[in-house]
């Protein structure tokens, strides 16, 4: 792990991997989701407050940061890391009320800012990694959201068999 003056010397030289960028943003990236999804009209039709709203979002951004930590291109260009946290977003979501669309524009709200961040910190990344990165980001929220609706379908399914 990097110290707070290996950090700054690396930042200030831009050799910073995107893993380790949402690592350092991760409290930021969950803030923006937030203000980002409390402005959707269509996810505040199910009215939440904060902490039920975003309970599993520092998870999916921890494991998308996993996921950009494995060092093979291999490991990051296989499937999505099994998420408990998606799976359990999911069912939460259903029993809060959610539709599947919603469940769609909550993943894209995460995408969205998670891209917001780094285009903030352009200055600190690596780009000789960024796109392949990126890529790797873009494939881990469509698995989270695919494992979300997985778990989201197994309560509709279980609702419809009782």
């Amino acid at each position: 792990m990097l110290n707070n003056d290996e950090m700054r010397s690396n930042t200030q030289l831009g050799t910073e991997r995107v893993g380790v960028i949402l690592r350092l943003c991760a409290g930021g990236i969950v803030e923006g989701w937030l203000a980002r999804a409390k402005q959707s009209s269509e996810l505040n039709v199910v009215p939440l407050n904060d902490e039920q709203r975003a309970v599993h979002v520092p998870r999916l951004v921890e494991d998308m940061a996993l996921r950009l930590s494995k060092s093979s291109d291999a490991m990051k260009d296989s499937d999505a890391i099994s998420s408990t946290a998606a799976v359990a977003h999911g069912k939460l979501r259903y029993l809060q009320g959610y539709t599947p669309a919603m469940l769609v524009d909550e993943s894209r709200i995460l995408e969205v800012t998670v891209f917001g961040m780094l285009h903030s910190n352009l200055h600190s990344l690596d780009f000789s990694l960024l796109l392949p990165d990126v890529t790797a980001i873009a494939d881990e929220v469509d698995g989270q959201l695919t494992q979300s609706i997985g778990g989201y379908m197994e309560l509709v399914k279980a609702s419809a068999a009782a």
